[in-house]
């Protein structure tokens, strides 16, 4: 199936329809967190097509081609406990799930996709029985280094028996940041109905399209993002399985992410939320070929805004620097082709990162304490979703005493602020 290292799907990862249209080519890129070494950049890049498809009969947003997943995730640079304020979130997040959904001291927890394990340790530290899944060998060490129990593998219906065995039925599963990089939704489904508590929750966090048409947050598109989630084609997907969304949330994590929560049909009270989100997607036009027609035409007005902006400050004699290294980062610098004629350097607090290149523009990622000493004119924003935290962190610095500005590259204006 990975032969070539992707496969292409004819039909829709949730409903198998295959009325498939293409709304958005951003070109062939580099996966966005495949960081390049020094001594590898004369190398051949792998590059992939990035296209967005849009499903005409539920109408989930997707990418249809699928990069192996053994490529994308074994050996991974995002640690999440390395993000700023992060921890705040993930506080708030489990202190909702223990007062909402856990009733006893032995109830089990289990995270999808837990990374360095920054939310299942406040399950683990309150008590309560928790276990992470992830498939990156090098975090899932790190992981059980810090105490953090967590198991090496992707997980699907196989790995739920395993954990069903040893653990027993879950009270809550947590998918946070992950069930969007999934192609097989089918077995995850599966795998959370066979571990799922009668009374249990199933809890999804992704980044959610409206944050595409509201905030033009096309840089959320790159390989490891298959689906571009929407309360109605999951409401749909989970009714196969038995099960219902019975509330949801808008959170201001990564730009503005949806949060899911779904048990088994009938067993818990349906928030007037589902309804109110729902009706939301539907009057931006979300079941509508020509509204995603019309986000691809403001994502092309928007990238030639930002490398006016970028051509002039320039032209101009400014120094130009990245500030964050996302993977989100790596969409746009790729699809705007903004390399080192124009950037000097992308700073990263994530020591992961520092020292190598971004993927395809190949521009070098510095510290923190580099970029302190060697201020930029100008910061291109690649973390716009962290500006806030950013510009409180960067009020007092070098950087902002000397006039310095920051480019934020998403949205139909490019500000400078």
């Amino acid at each position: 199936m990975f032969g070539e290292k992707m496969k292409i799907n004819k039909k829709c990862r949730m409903c198998d329809g295959g009325k498939l249209v293409k709304f958005l080519d951003l070109g062939k890129q580099a996966l966005a967190n495949s960081f390049v070494k020094k001594e590898n950049l004369e190398k051949p890049e792998p590059k992939f097509p990035l296209e967005a498809y849009w499903c005409q009969s539920c109408n989930l947003a997707q990418l249809i081609h699928v990069v192996d997943p053994e490529i994308m995730f074994r050996d991974y640079v995002y640690f999440t406990s390395g993000m700023p304020r992060i921890s705040f979130h993930w506080q708030a997040y489990a202190n909702h799930v223990m007062a909402n959904f856990l009733s006893r001291k032995d109830d089990f927890v289990l995270e999808v996709g837990s990374n360095d394990g920054a939310l299942v340790k406040y399950f683990f530290e309150n008590g309560y029985r928790a276990l992470g899944v992830d498939p990156a060998r090098n975090i899932v060490d790190t992981a059980n280094k810090n105490g953090i129990p967590t198991i090496c593998d992707f997980f699907g219906n196989t790995v739920a028996d395993k954990i069903l065995q040893s653990h027993g039925k879950a009270k809550a599963i947590l998918a946070n940041n992950v069930f969007a990089h999934i192609d097989d939704h089918q077995s995850v489904l599966l795998g959370v109905t066979k571990l799922l508590h009668k009374d249990g929750v199933f809890a999804i966090e992704a980044p959610h399209i409206l944050d595409m048409f509201e905030n033009l947050a096309y840089d959320t598109i790159y390989h490891e993002h298959l689906s571009f989630l929407a309360v109605r084609p999951m409401q749909k997907f989970f009714e196969k399985f038995g099960l219902e969304i019975f509330d949801v949330k808008i959170v201001p994590a990564q730009g503005q992410s949806l949060r899911v929560f779904a048990g088994w049909k009938g067993a818990h009270k349906i928030a007037q939320s589902v309804s109110e989100l729902i009706n939301r997607e539907l009057k931006i036009g979300l079941d509508k070929k020509e509204s995603y027609l019309e986000l691809a035409r403001r994502i092309a007005s928007s990238k030639e805004n930002l490398l006016n902006v970028l051509r002039d400050l320039k032209n101009s004699g400014k120094r130009i620097a990245a500030y964050g290294a996302p993977a989100k980062g790596n969409t746009l610098l790729n699809y705007c082709k903004i390399g080192i004629d124009t950037l000097d350097y992308a700073s990263d607090g994530l020591p992961s990162k520092v020292g190598l290149y971004t993927p395809g523009m190949h521009i070098p990622v510095v510290s923190k304490e580099y970029a302190n000493a060697n201020p930029p004119d100008y910061y291109l924003l690649l973390a716009w979703n962290y500006k806030d935290s950013i510009l409180e962190a960067e009020k007092d610095s070098k950087f902002k005493k000397n006039g310095g500005k920051f480019i934020v590259p998403i949205g139909d204006k490019i500000e400078l602020i």
